[in-house]
């Protein structure tokens, strides 16, 4: 998005970014606390981030342990995409392809959740706007309960999390059922037995149970007929749109978790634990309608109301920008907890 800042400006134009949940309400945490610490004199040593959209616990009832409360595709892209860190003062690369869900971080800062974490994309983009030059570590996560980064591991290796243009599902090509998919990924012919071809496809996925469970419940070894689309990722996109969807009356959760460490000017290291969990509401707005609409609305209103002047594209992280955002996003009843501790 900073490549159009100078557009934007020369257009005269004010174009505020990564105001929503994640980015957006994890910046305006997370530059309080900074801020705060360096008017104190400490320094910054270390910012861990988790955040996930997840269905509350009693709707979590099926073997991903997930349902989509955004955009499926950008979920399932998010699985094979790199990701870089700063982890004790040495940057960590993991490639594309789906090495990340093979890297994920146990968590157990809220004990009553069974929850994981797996490194989201490019951390290391946020030492400058953040200001973070004495951290030693800078980690921002994705959030997801535990078990689901193996089974989508096990979907990467069957070869569905595939973005390339797949001509068997192109609009003129024939239908073709979601086995004889599987089939073509395992480069077994389409008439082999189910059998042949559940054996074909549990050896790829290495025998794991919860990923054979996954890939039964889905149906990707049934006789349904795989929608037509782009790619083989699409397709199955389409597919968990349908099953992992939200039933009346079901609803999601946010978790959004930030541990800062701070250096005071004592030597003194101070932890501080900052927890956000939203549910939505039954038959009503989705935590994450809320937290991500509140605060893009909230940004809104503060451009056409002149309290946002600059131009270009802006990012939440002055305080002229982030303290009224903060305000006013707990007066929608958005409200996080904040606990401390000495190392």
């Amino acid at each position: 998005m900073q490549e159009l800042h100078k557009s934007a400006e020369d257009a005269g134009i004010t174009v505020v970014n990564e105001v929503g949940l994640d980015p957006g309400i994890d910046h305006i945490l997370a530059m309080e606390c900074f801020d705060k610490a360096k008017e104190q004199g400490s320094t910054v040593e270390s910012y861990v981030s988790f955040c996930g959209g997840l269905p509350s616990p009693e709707c979590s009832d099926n073997p991903l342990r997930y349902k989509f409360s955004w955009y499926p595709q950008g979920v399932l892209l998010n699985t094979i995409k790199p990701a870089t860190y700063l982890k004790d003062g040495k940057v960590i690369h993991i490639p594309a392809g789906g090495a990340l869900l093979e890297s994920t971080i146990p968590t157990d800062f809220l004990p009553g959740f069974n929850l994981e974490g797996f490194p989201n994309r490019d951390s290391c983009r946020y030492i400058d706007p953040y200001h973070l030059h004495s951290a030693h570590t800078l980690l921002r996560c994705s959030l997801r309960y535990k078990g689901f980064a193996n089974i989508m591991a096990g979907l990467v290796k069957l070869g569905l999390i595939n973005t390339d243009p797949c001509i068997l599902l192109s609009s003129d090509a024939p239908q073709i059922t979601w086995k004889e998919l599987i089939c073509n990924l395992l480069g077994i012919s389409t008439s082999t037995s189910l059998d042949l071809v559940k054996e074909a496809a549990i050896n790829k996925m290495e025998g794991d149970k919860s990923r054979v469970e996954a890939l039964n419940w889905l149906g990707l070894l049934s006789d349904e007929l795989v929608p037509k689309a782009h790619s083989v990722m699409d397709a199955l996109s389409k597919l968990m749109q349908a099953k992992l969807c939200y039933d009346a009356g079901e609803r999601d959760m946010i978790i959004l978790r930030s541990d800062i460490g701070l250096r005071h000017q004592s030597g003194k290291l101070e932890m501080n634990h900052i927890s956000l969990v939203v549910y939505g509401e039954t038959n009503g707005y989705s935590a994450m309608a809320k937290t991500v609409g509140f605060p893009t609305a909230i940004a809104a209103k503060m451009v056409l109301d002149g309290e946002i002047t600059t131009k270009g594209m802006v990012l939440p992280f002055s305080k002229d920008i982030y303290g009224p955002m903060s305000d006013r996003i707990k007066a929608e009843g958005i409200l996080c907890t904040v606990e401390t501790s000495f190392v």
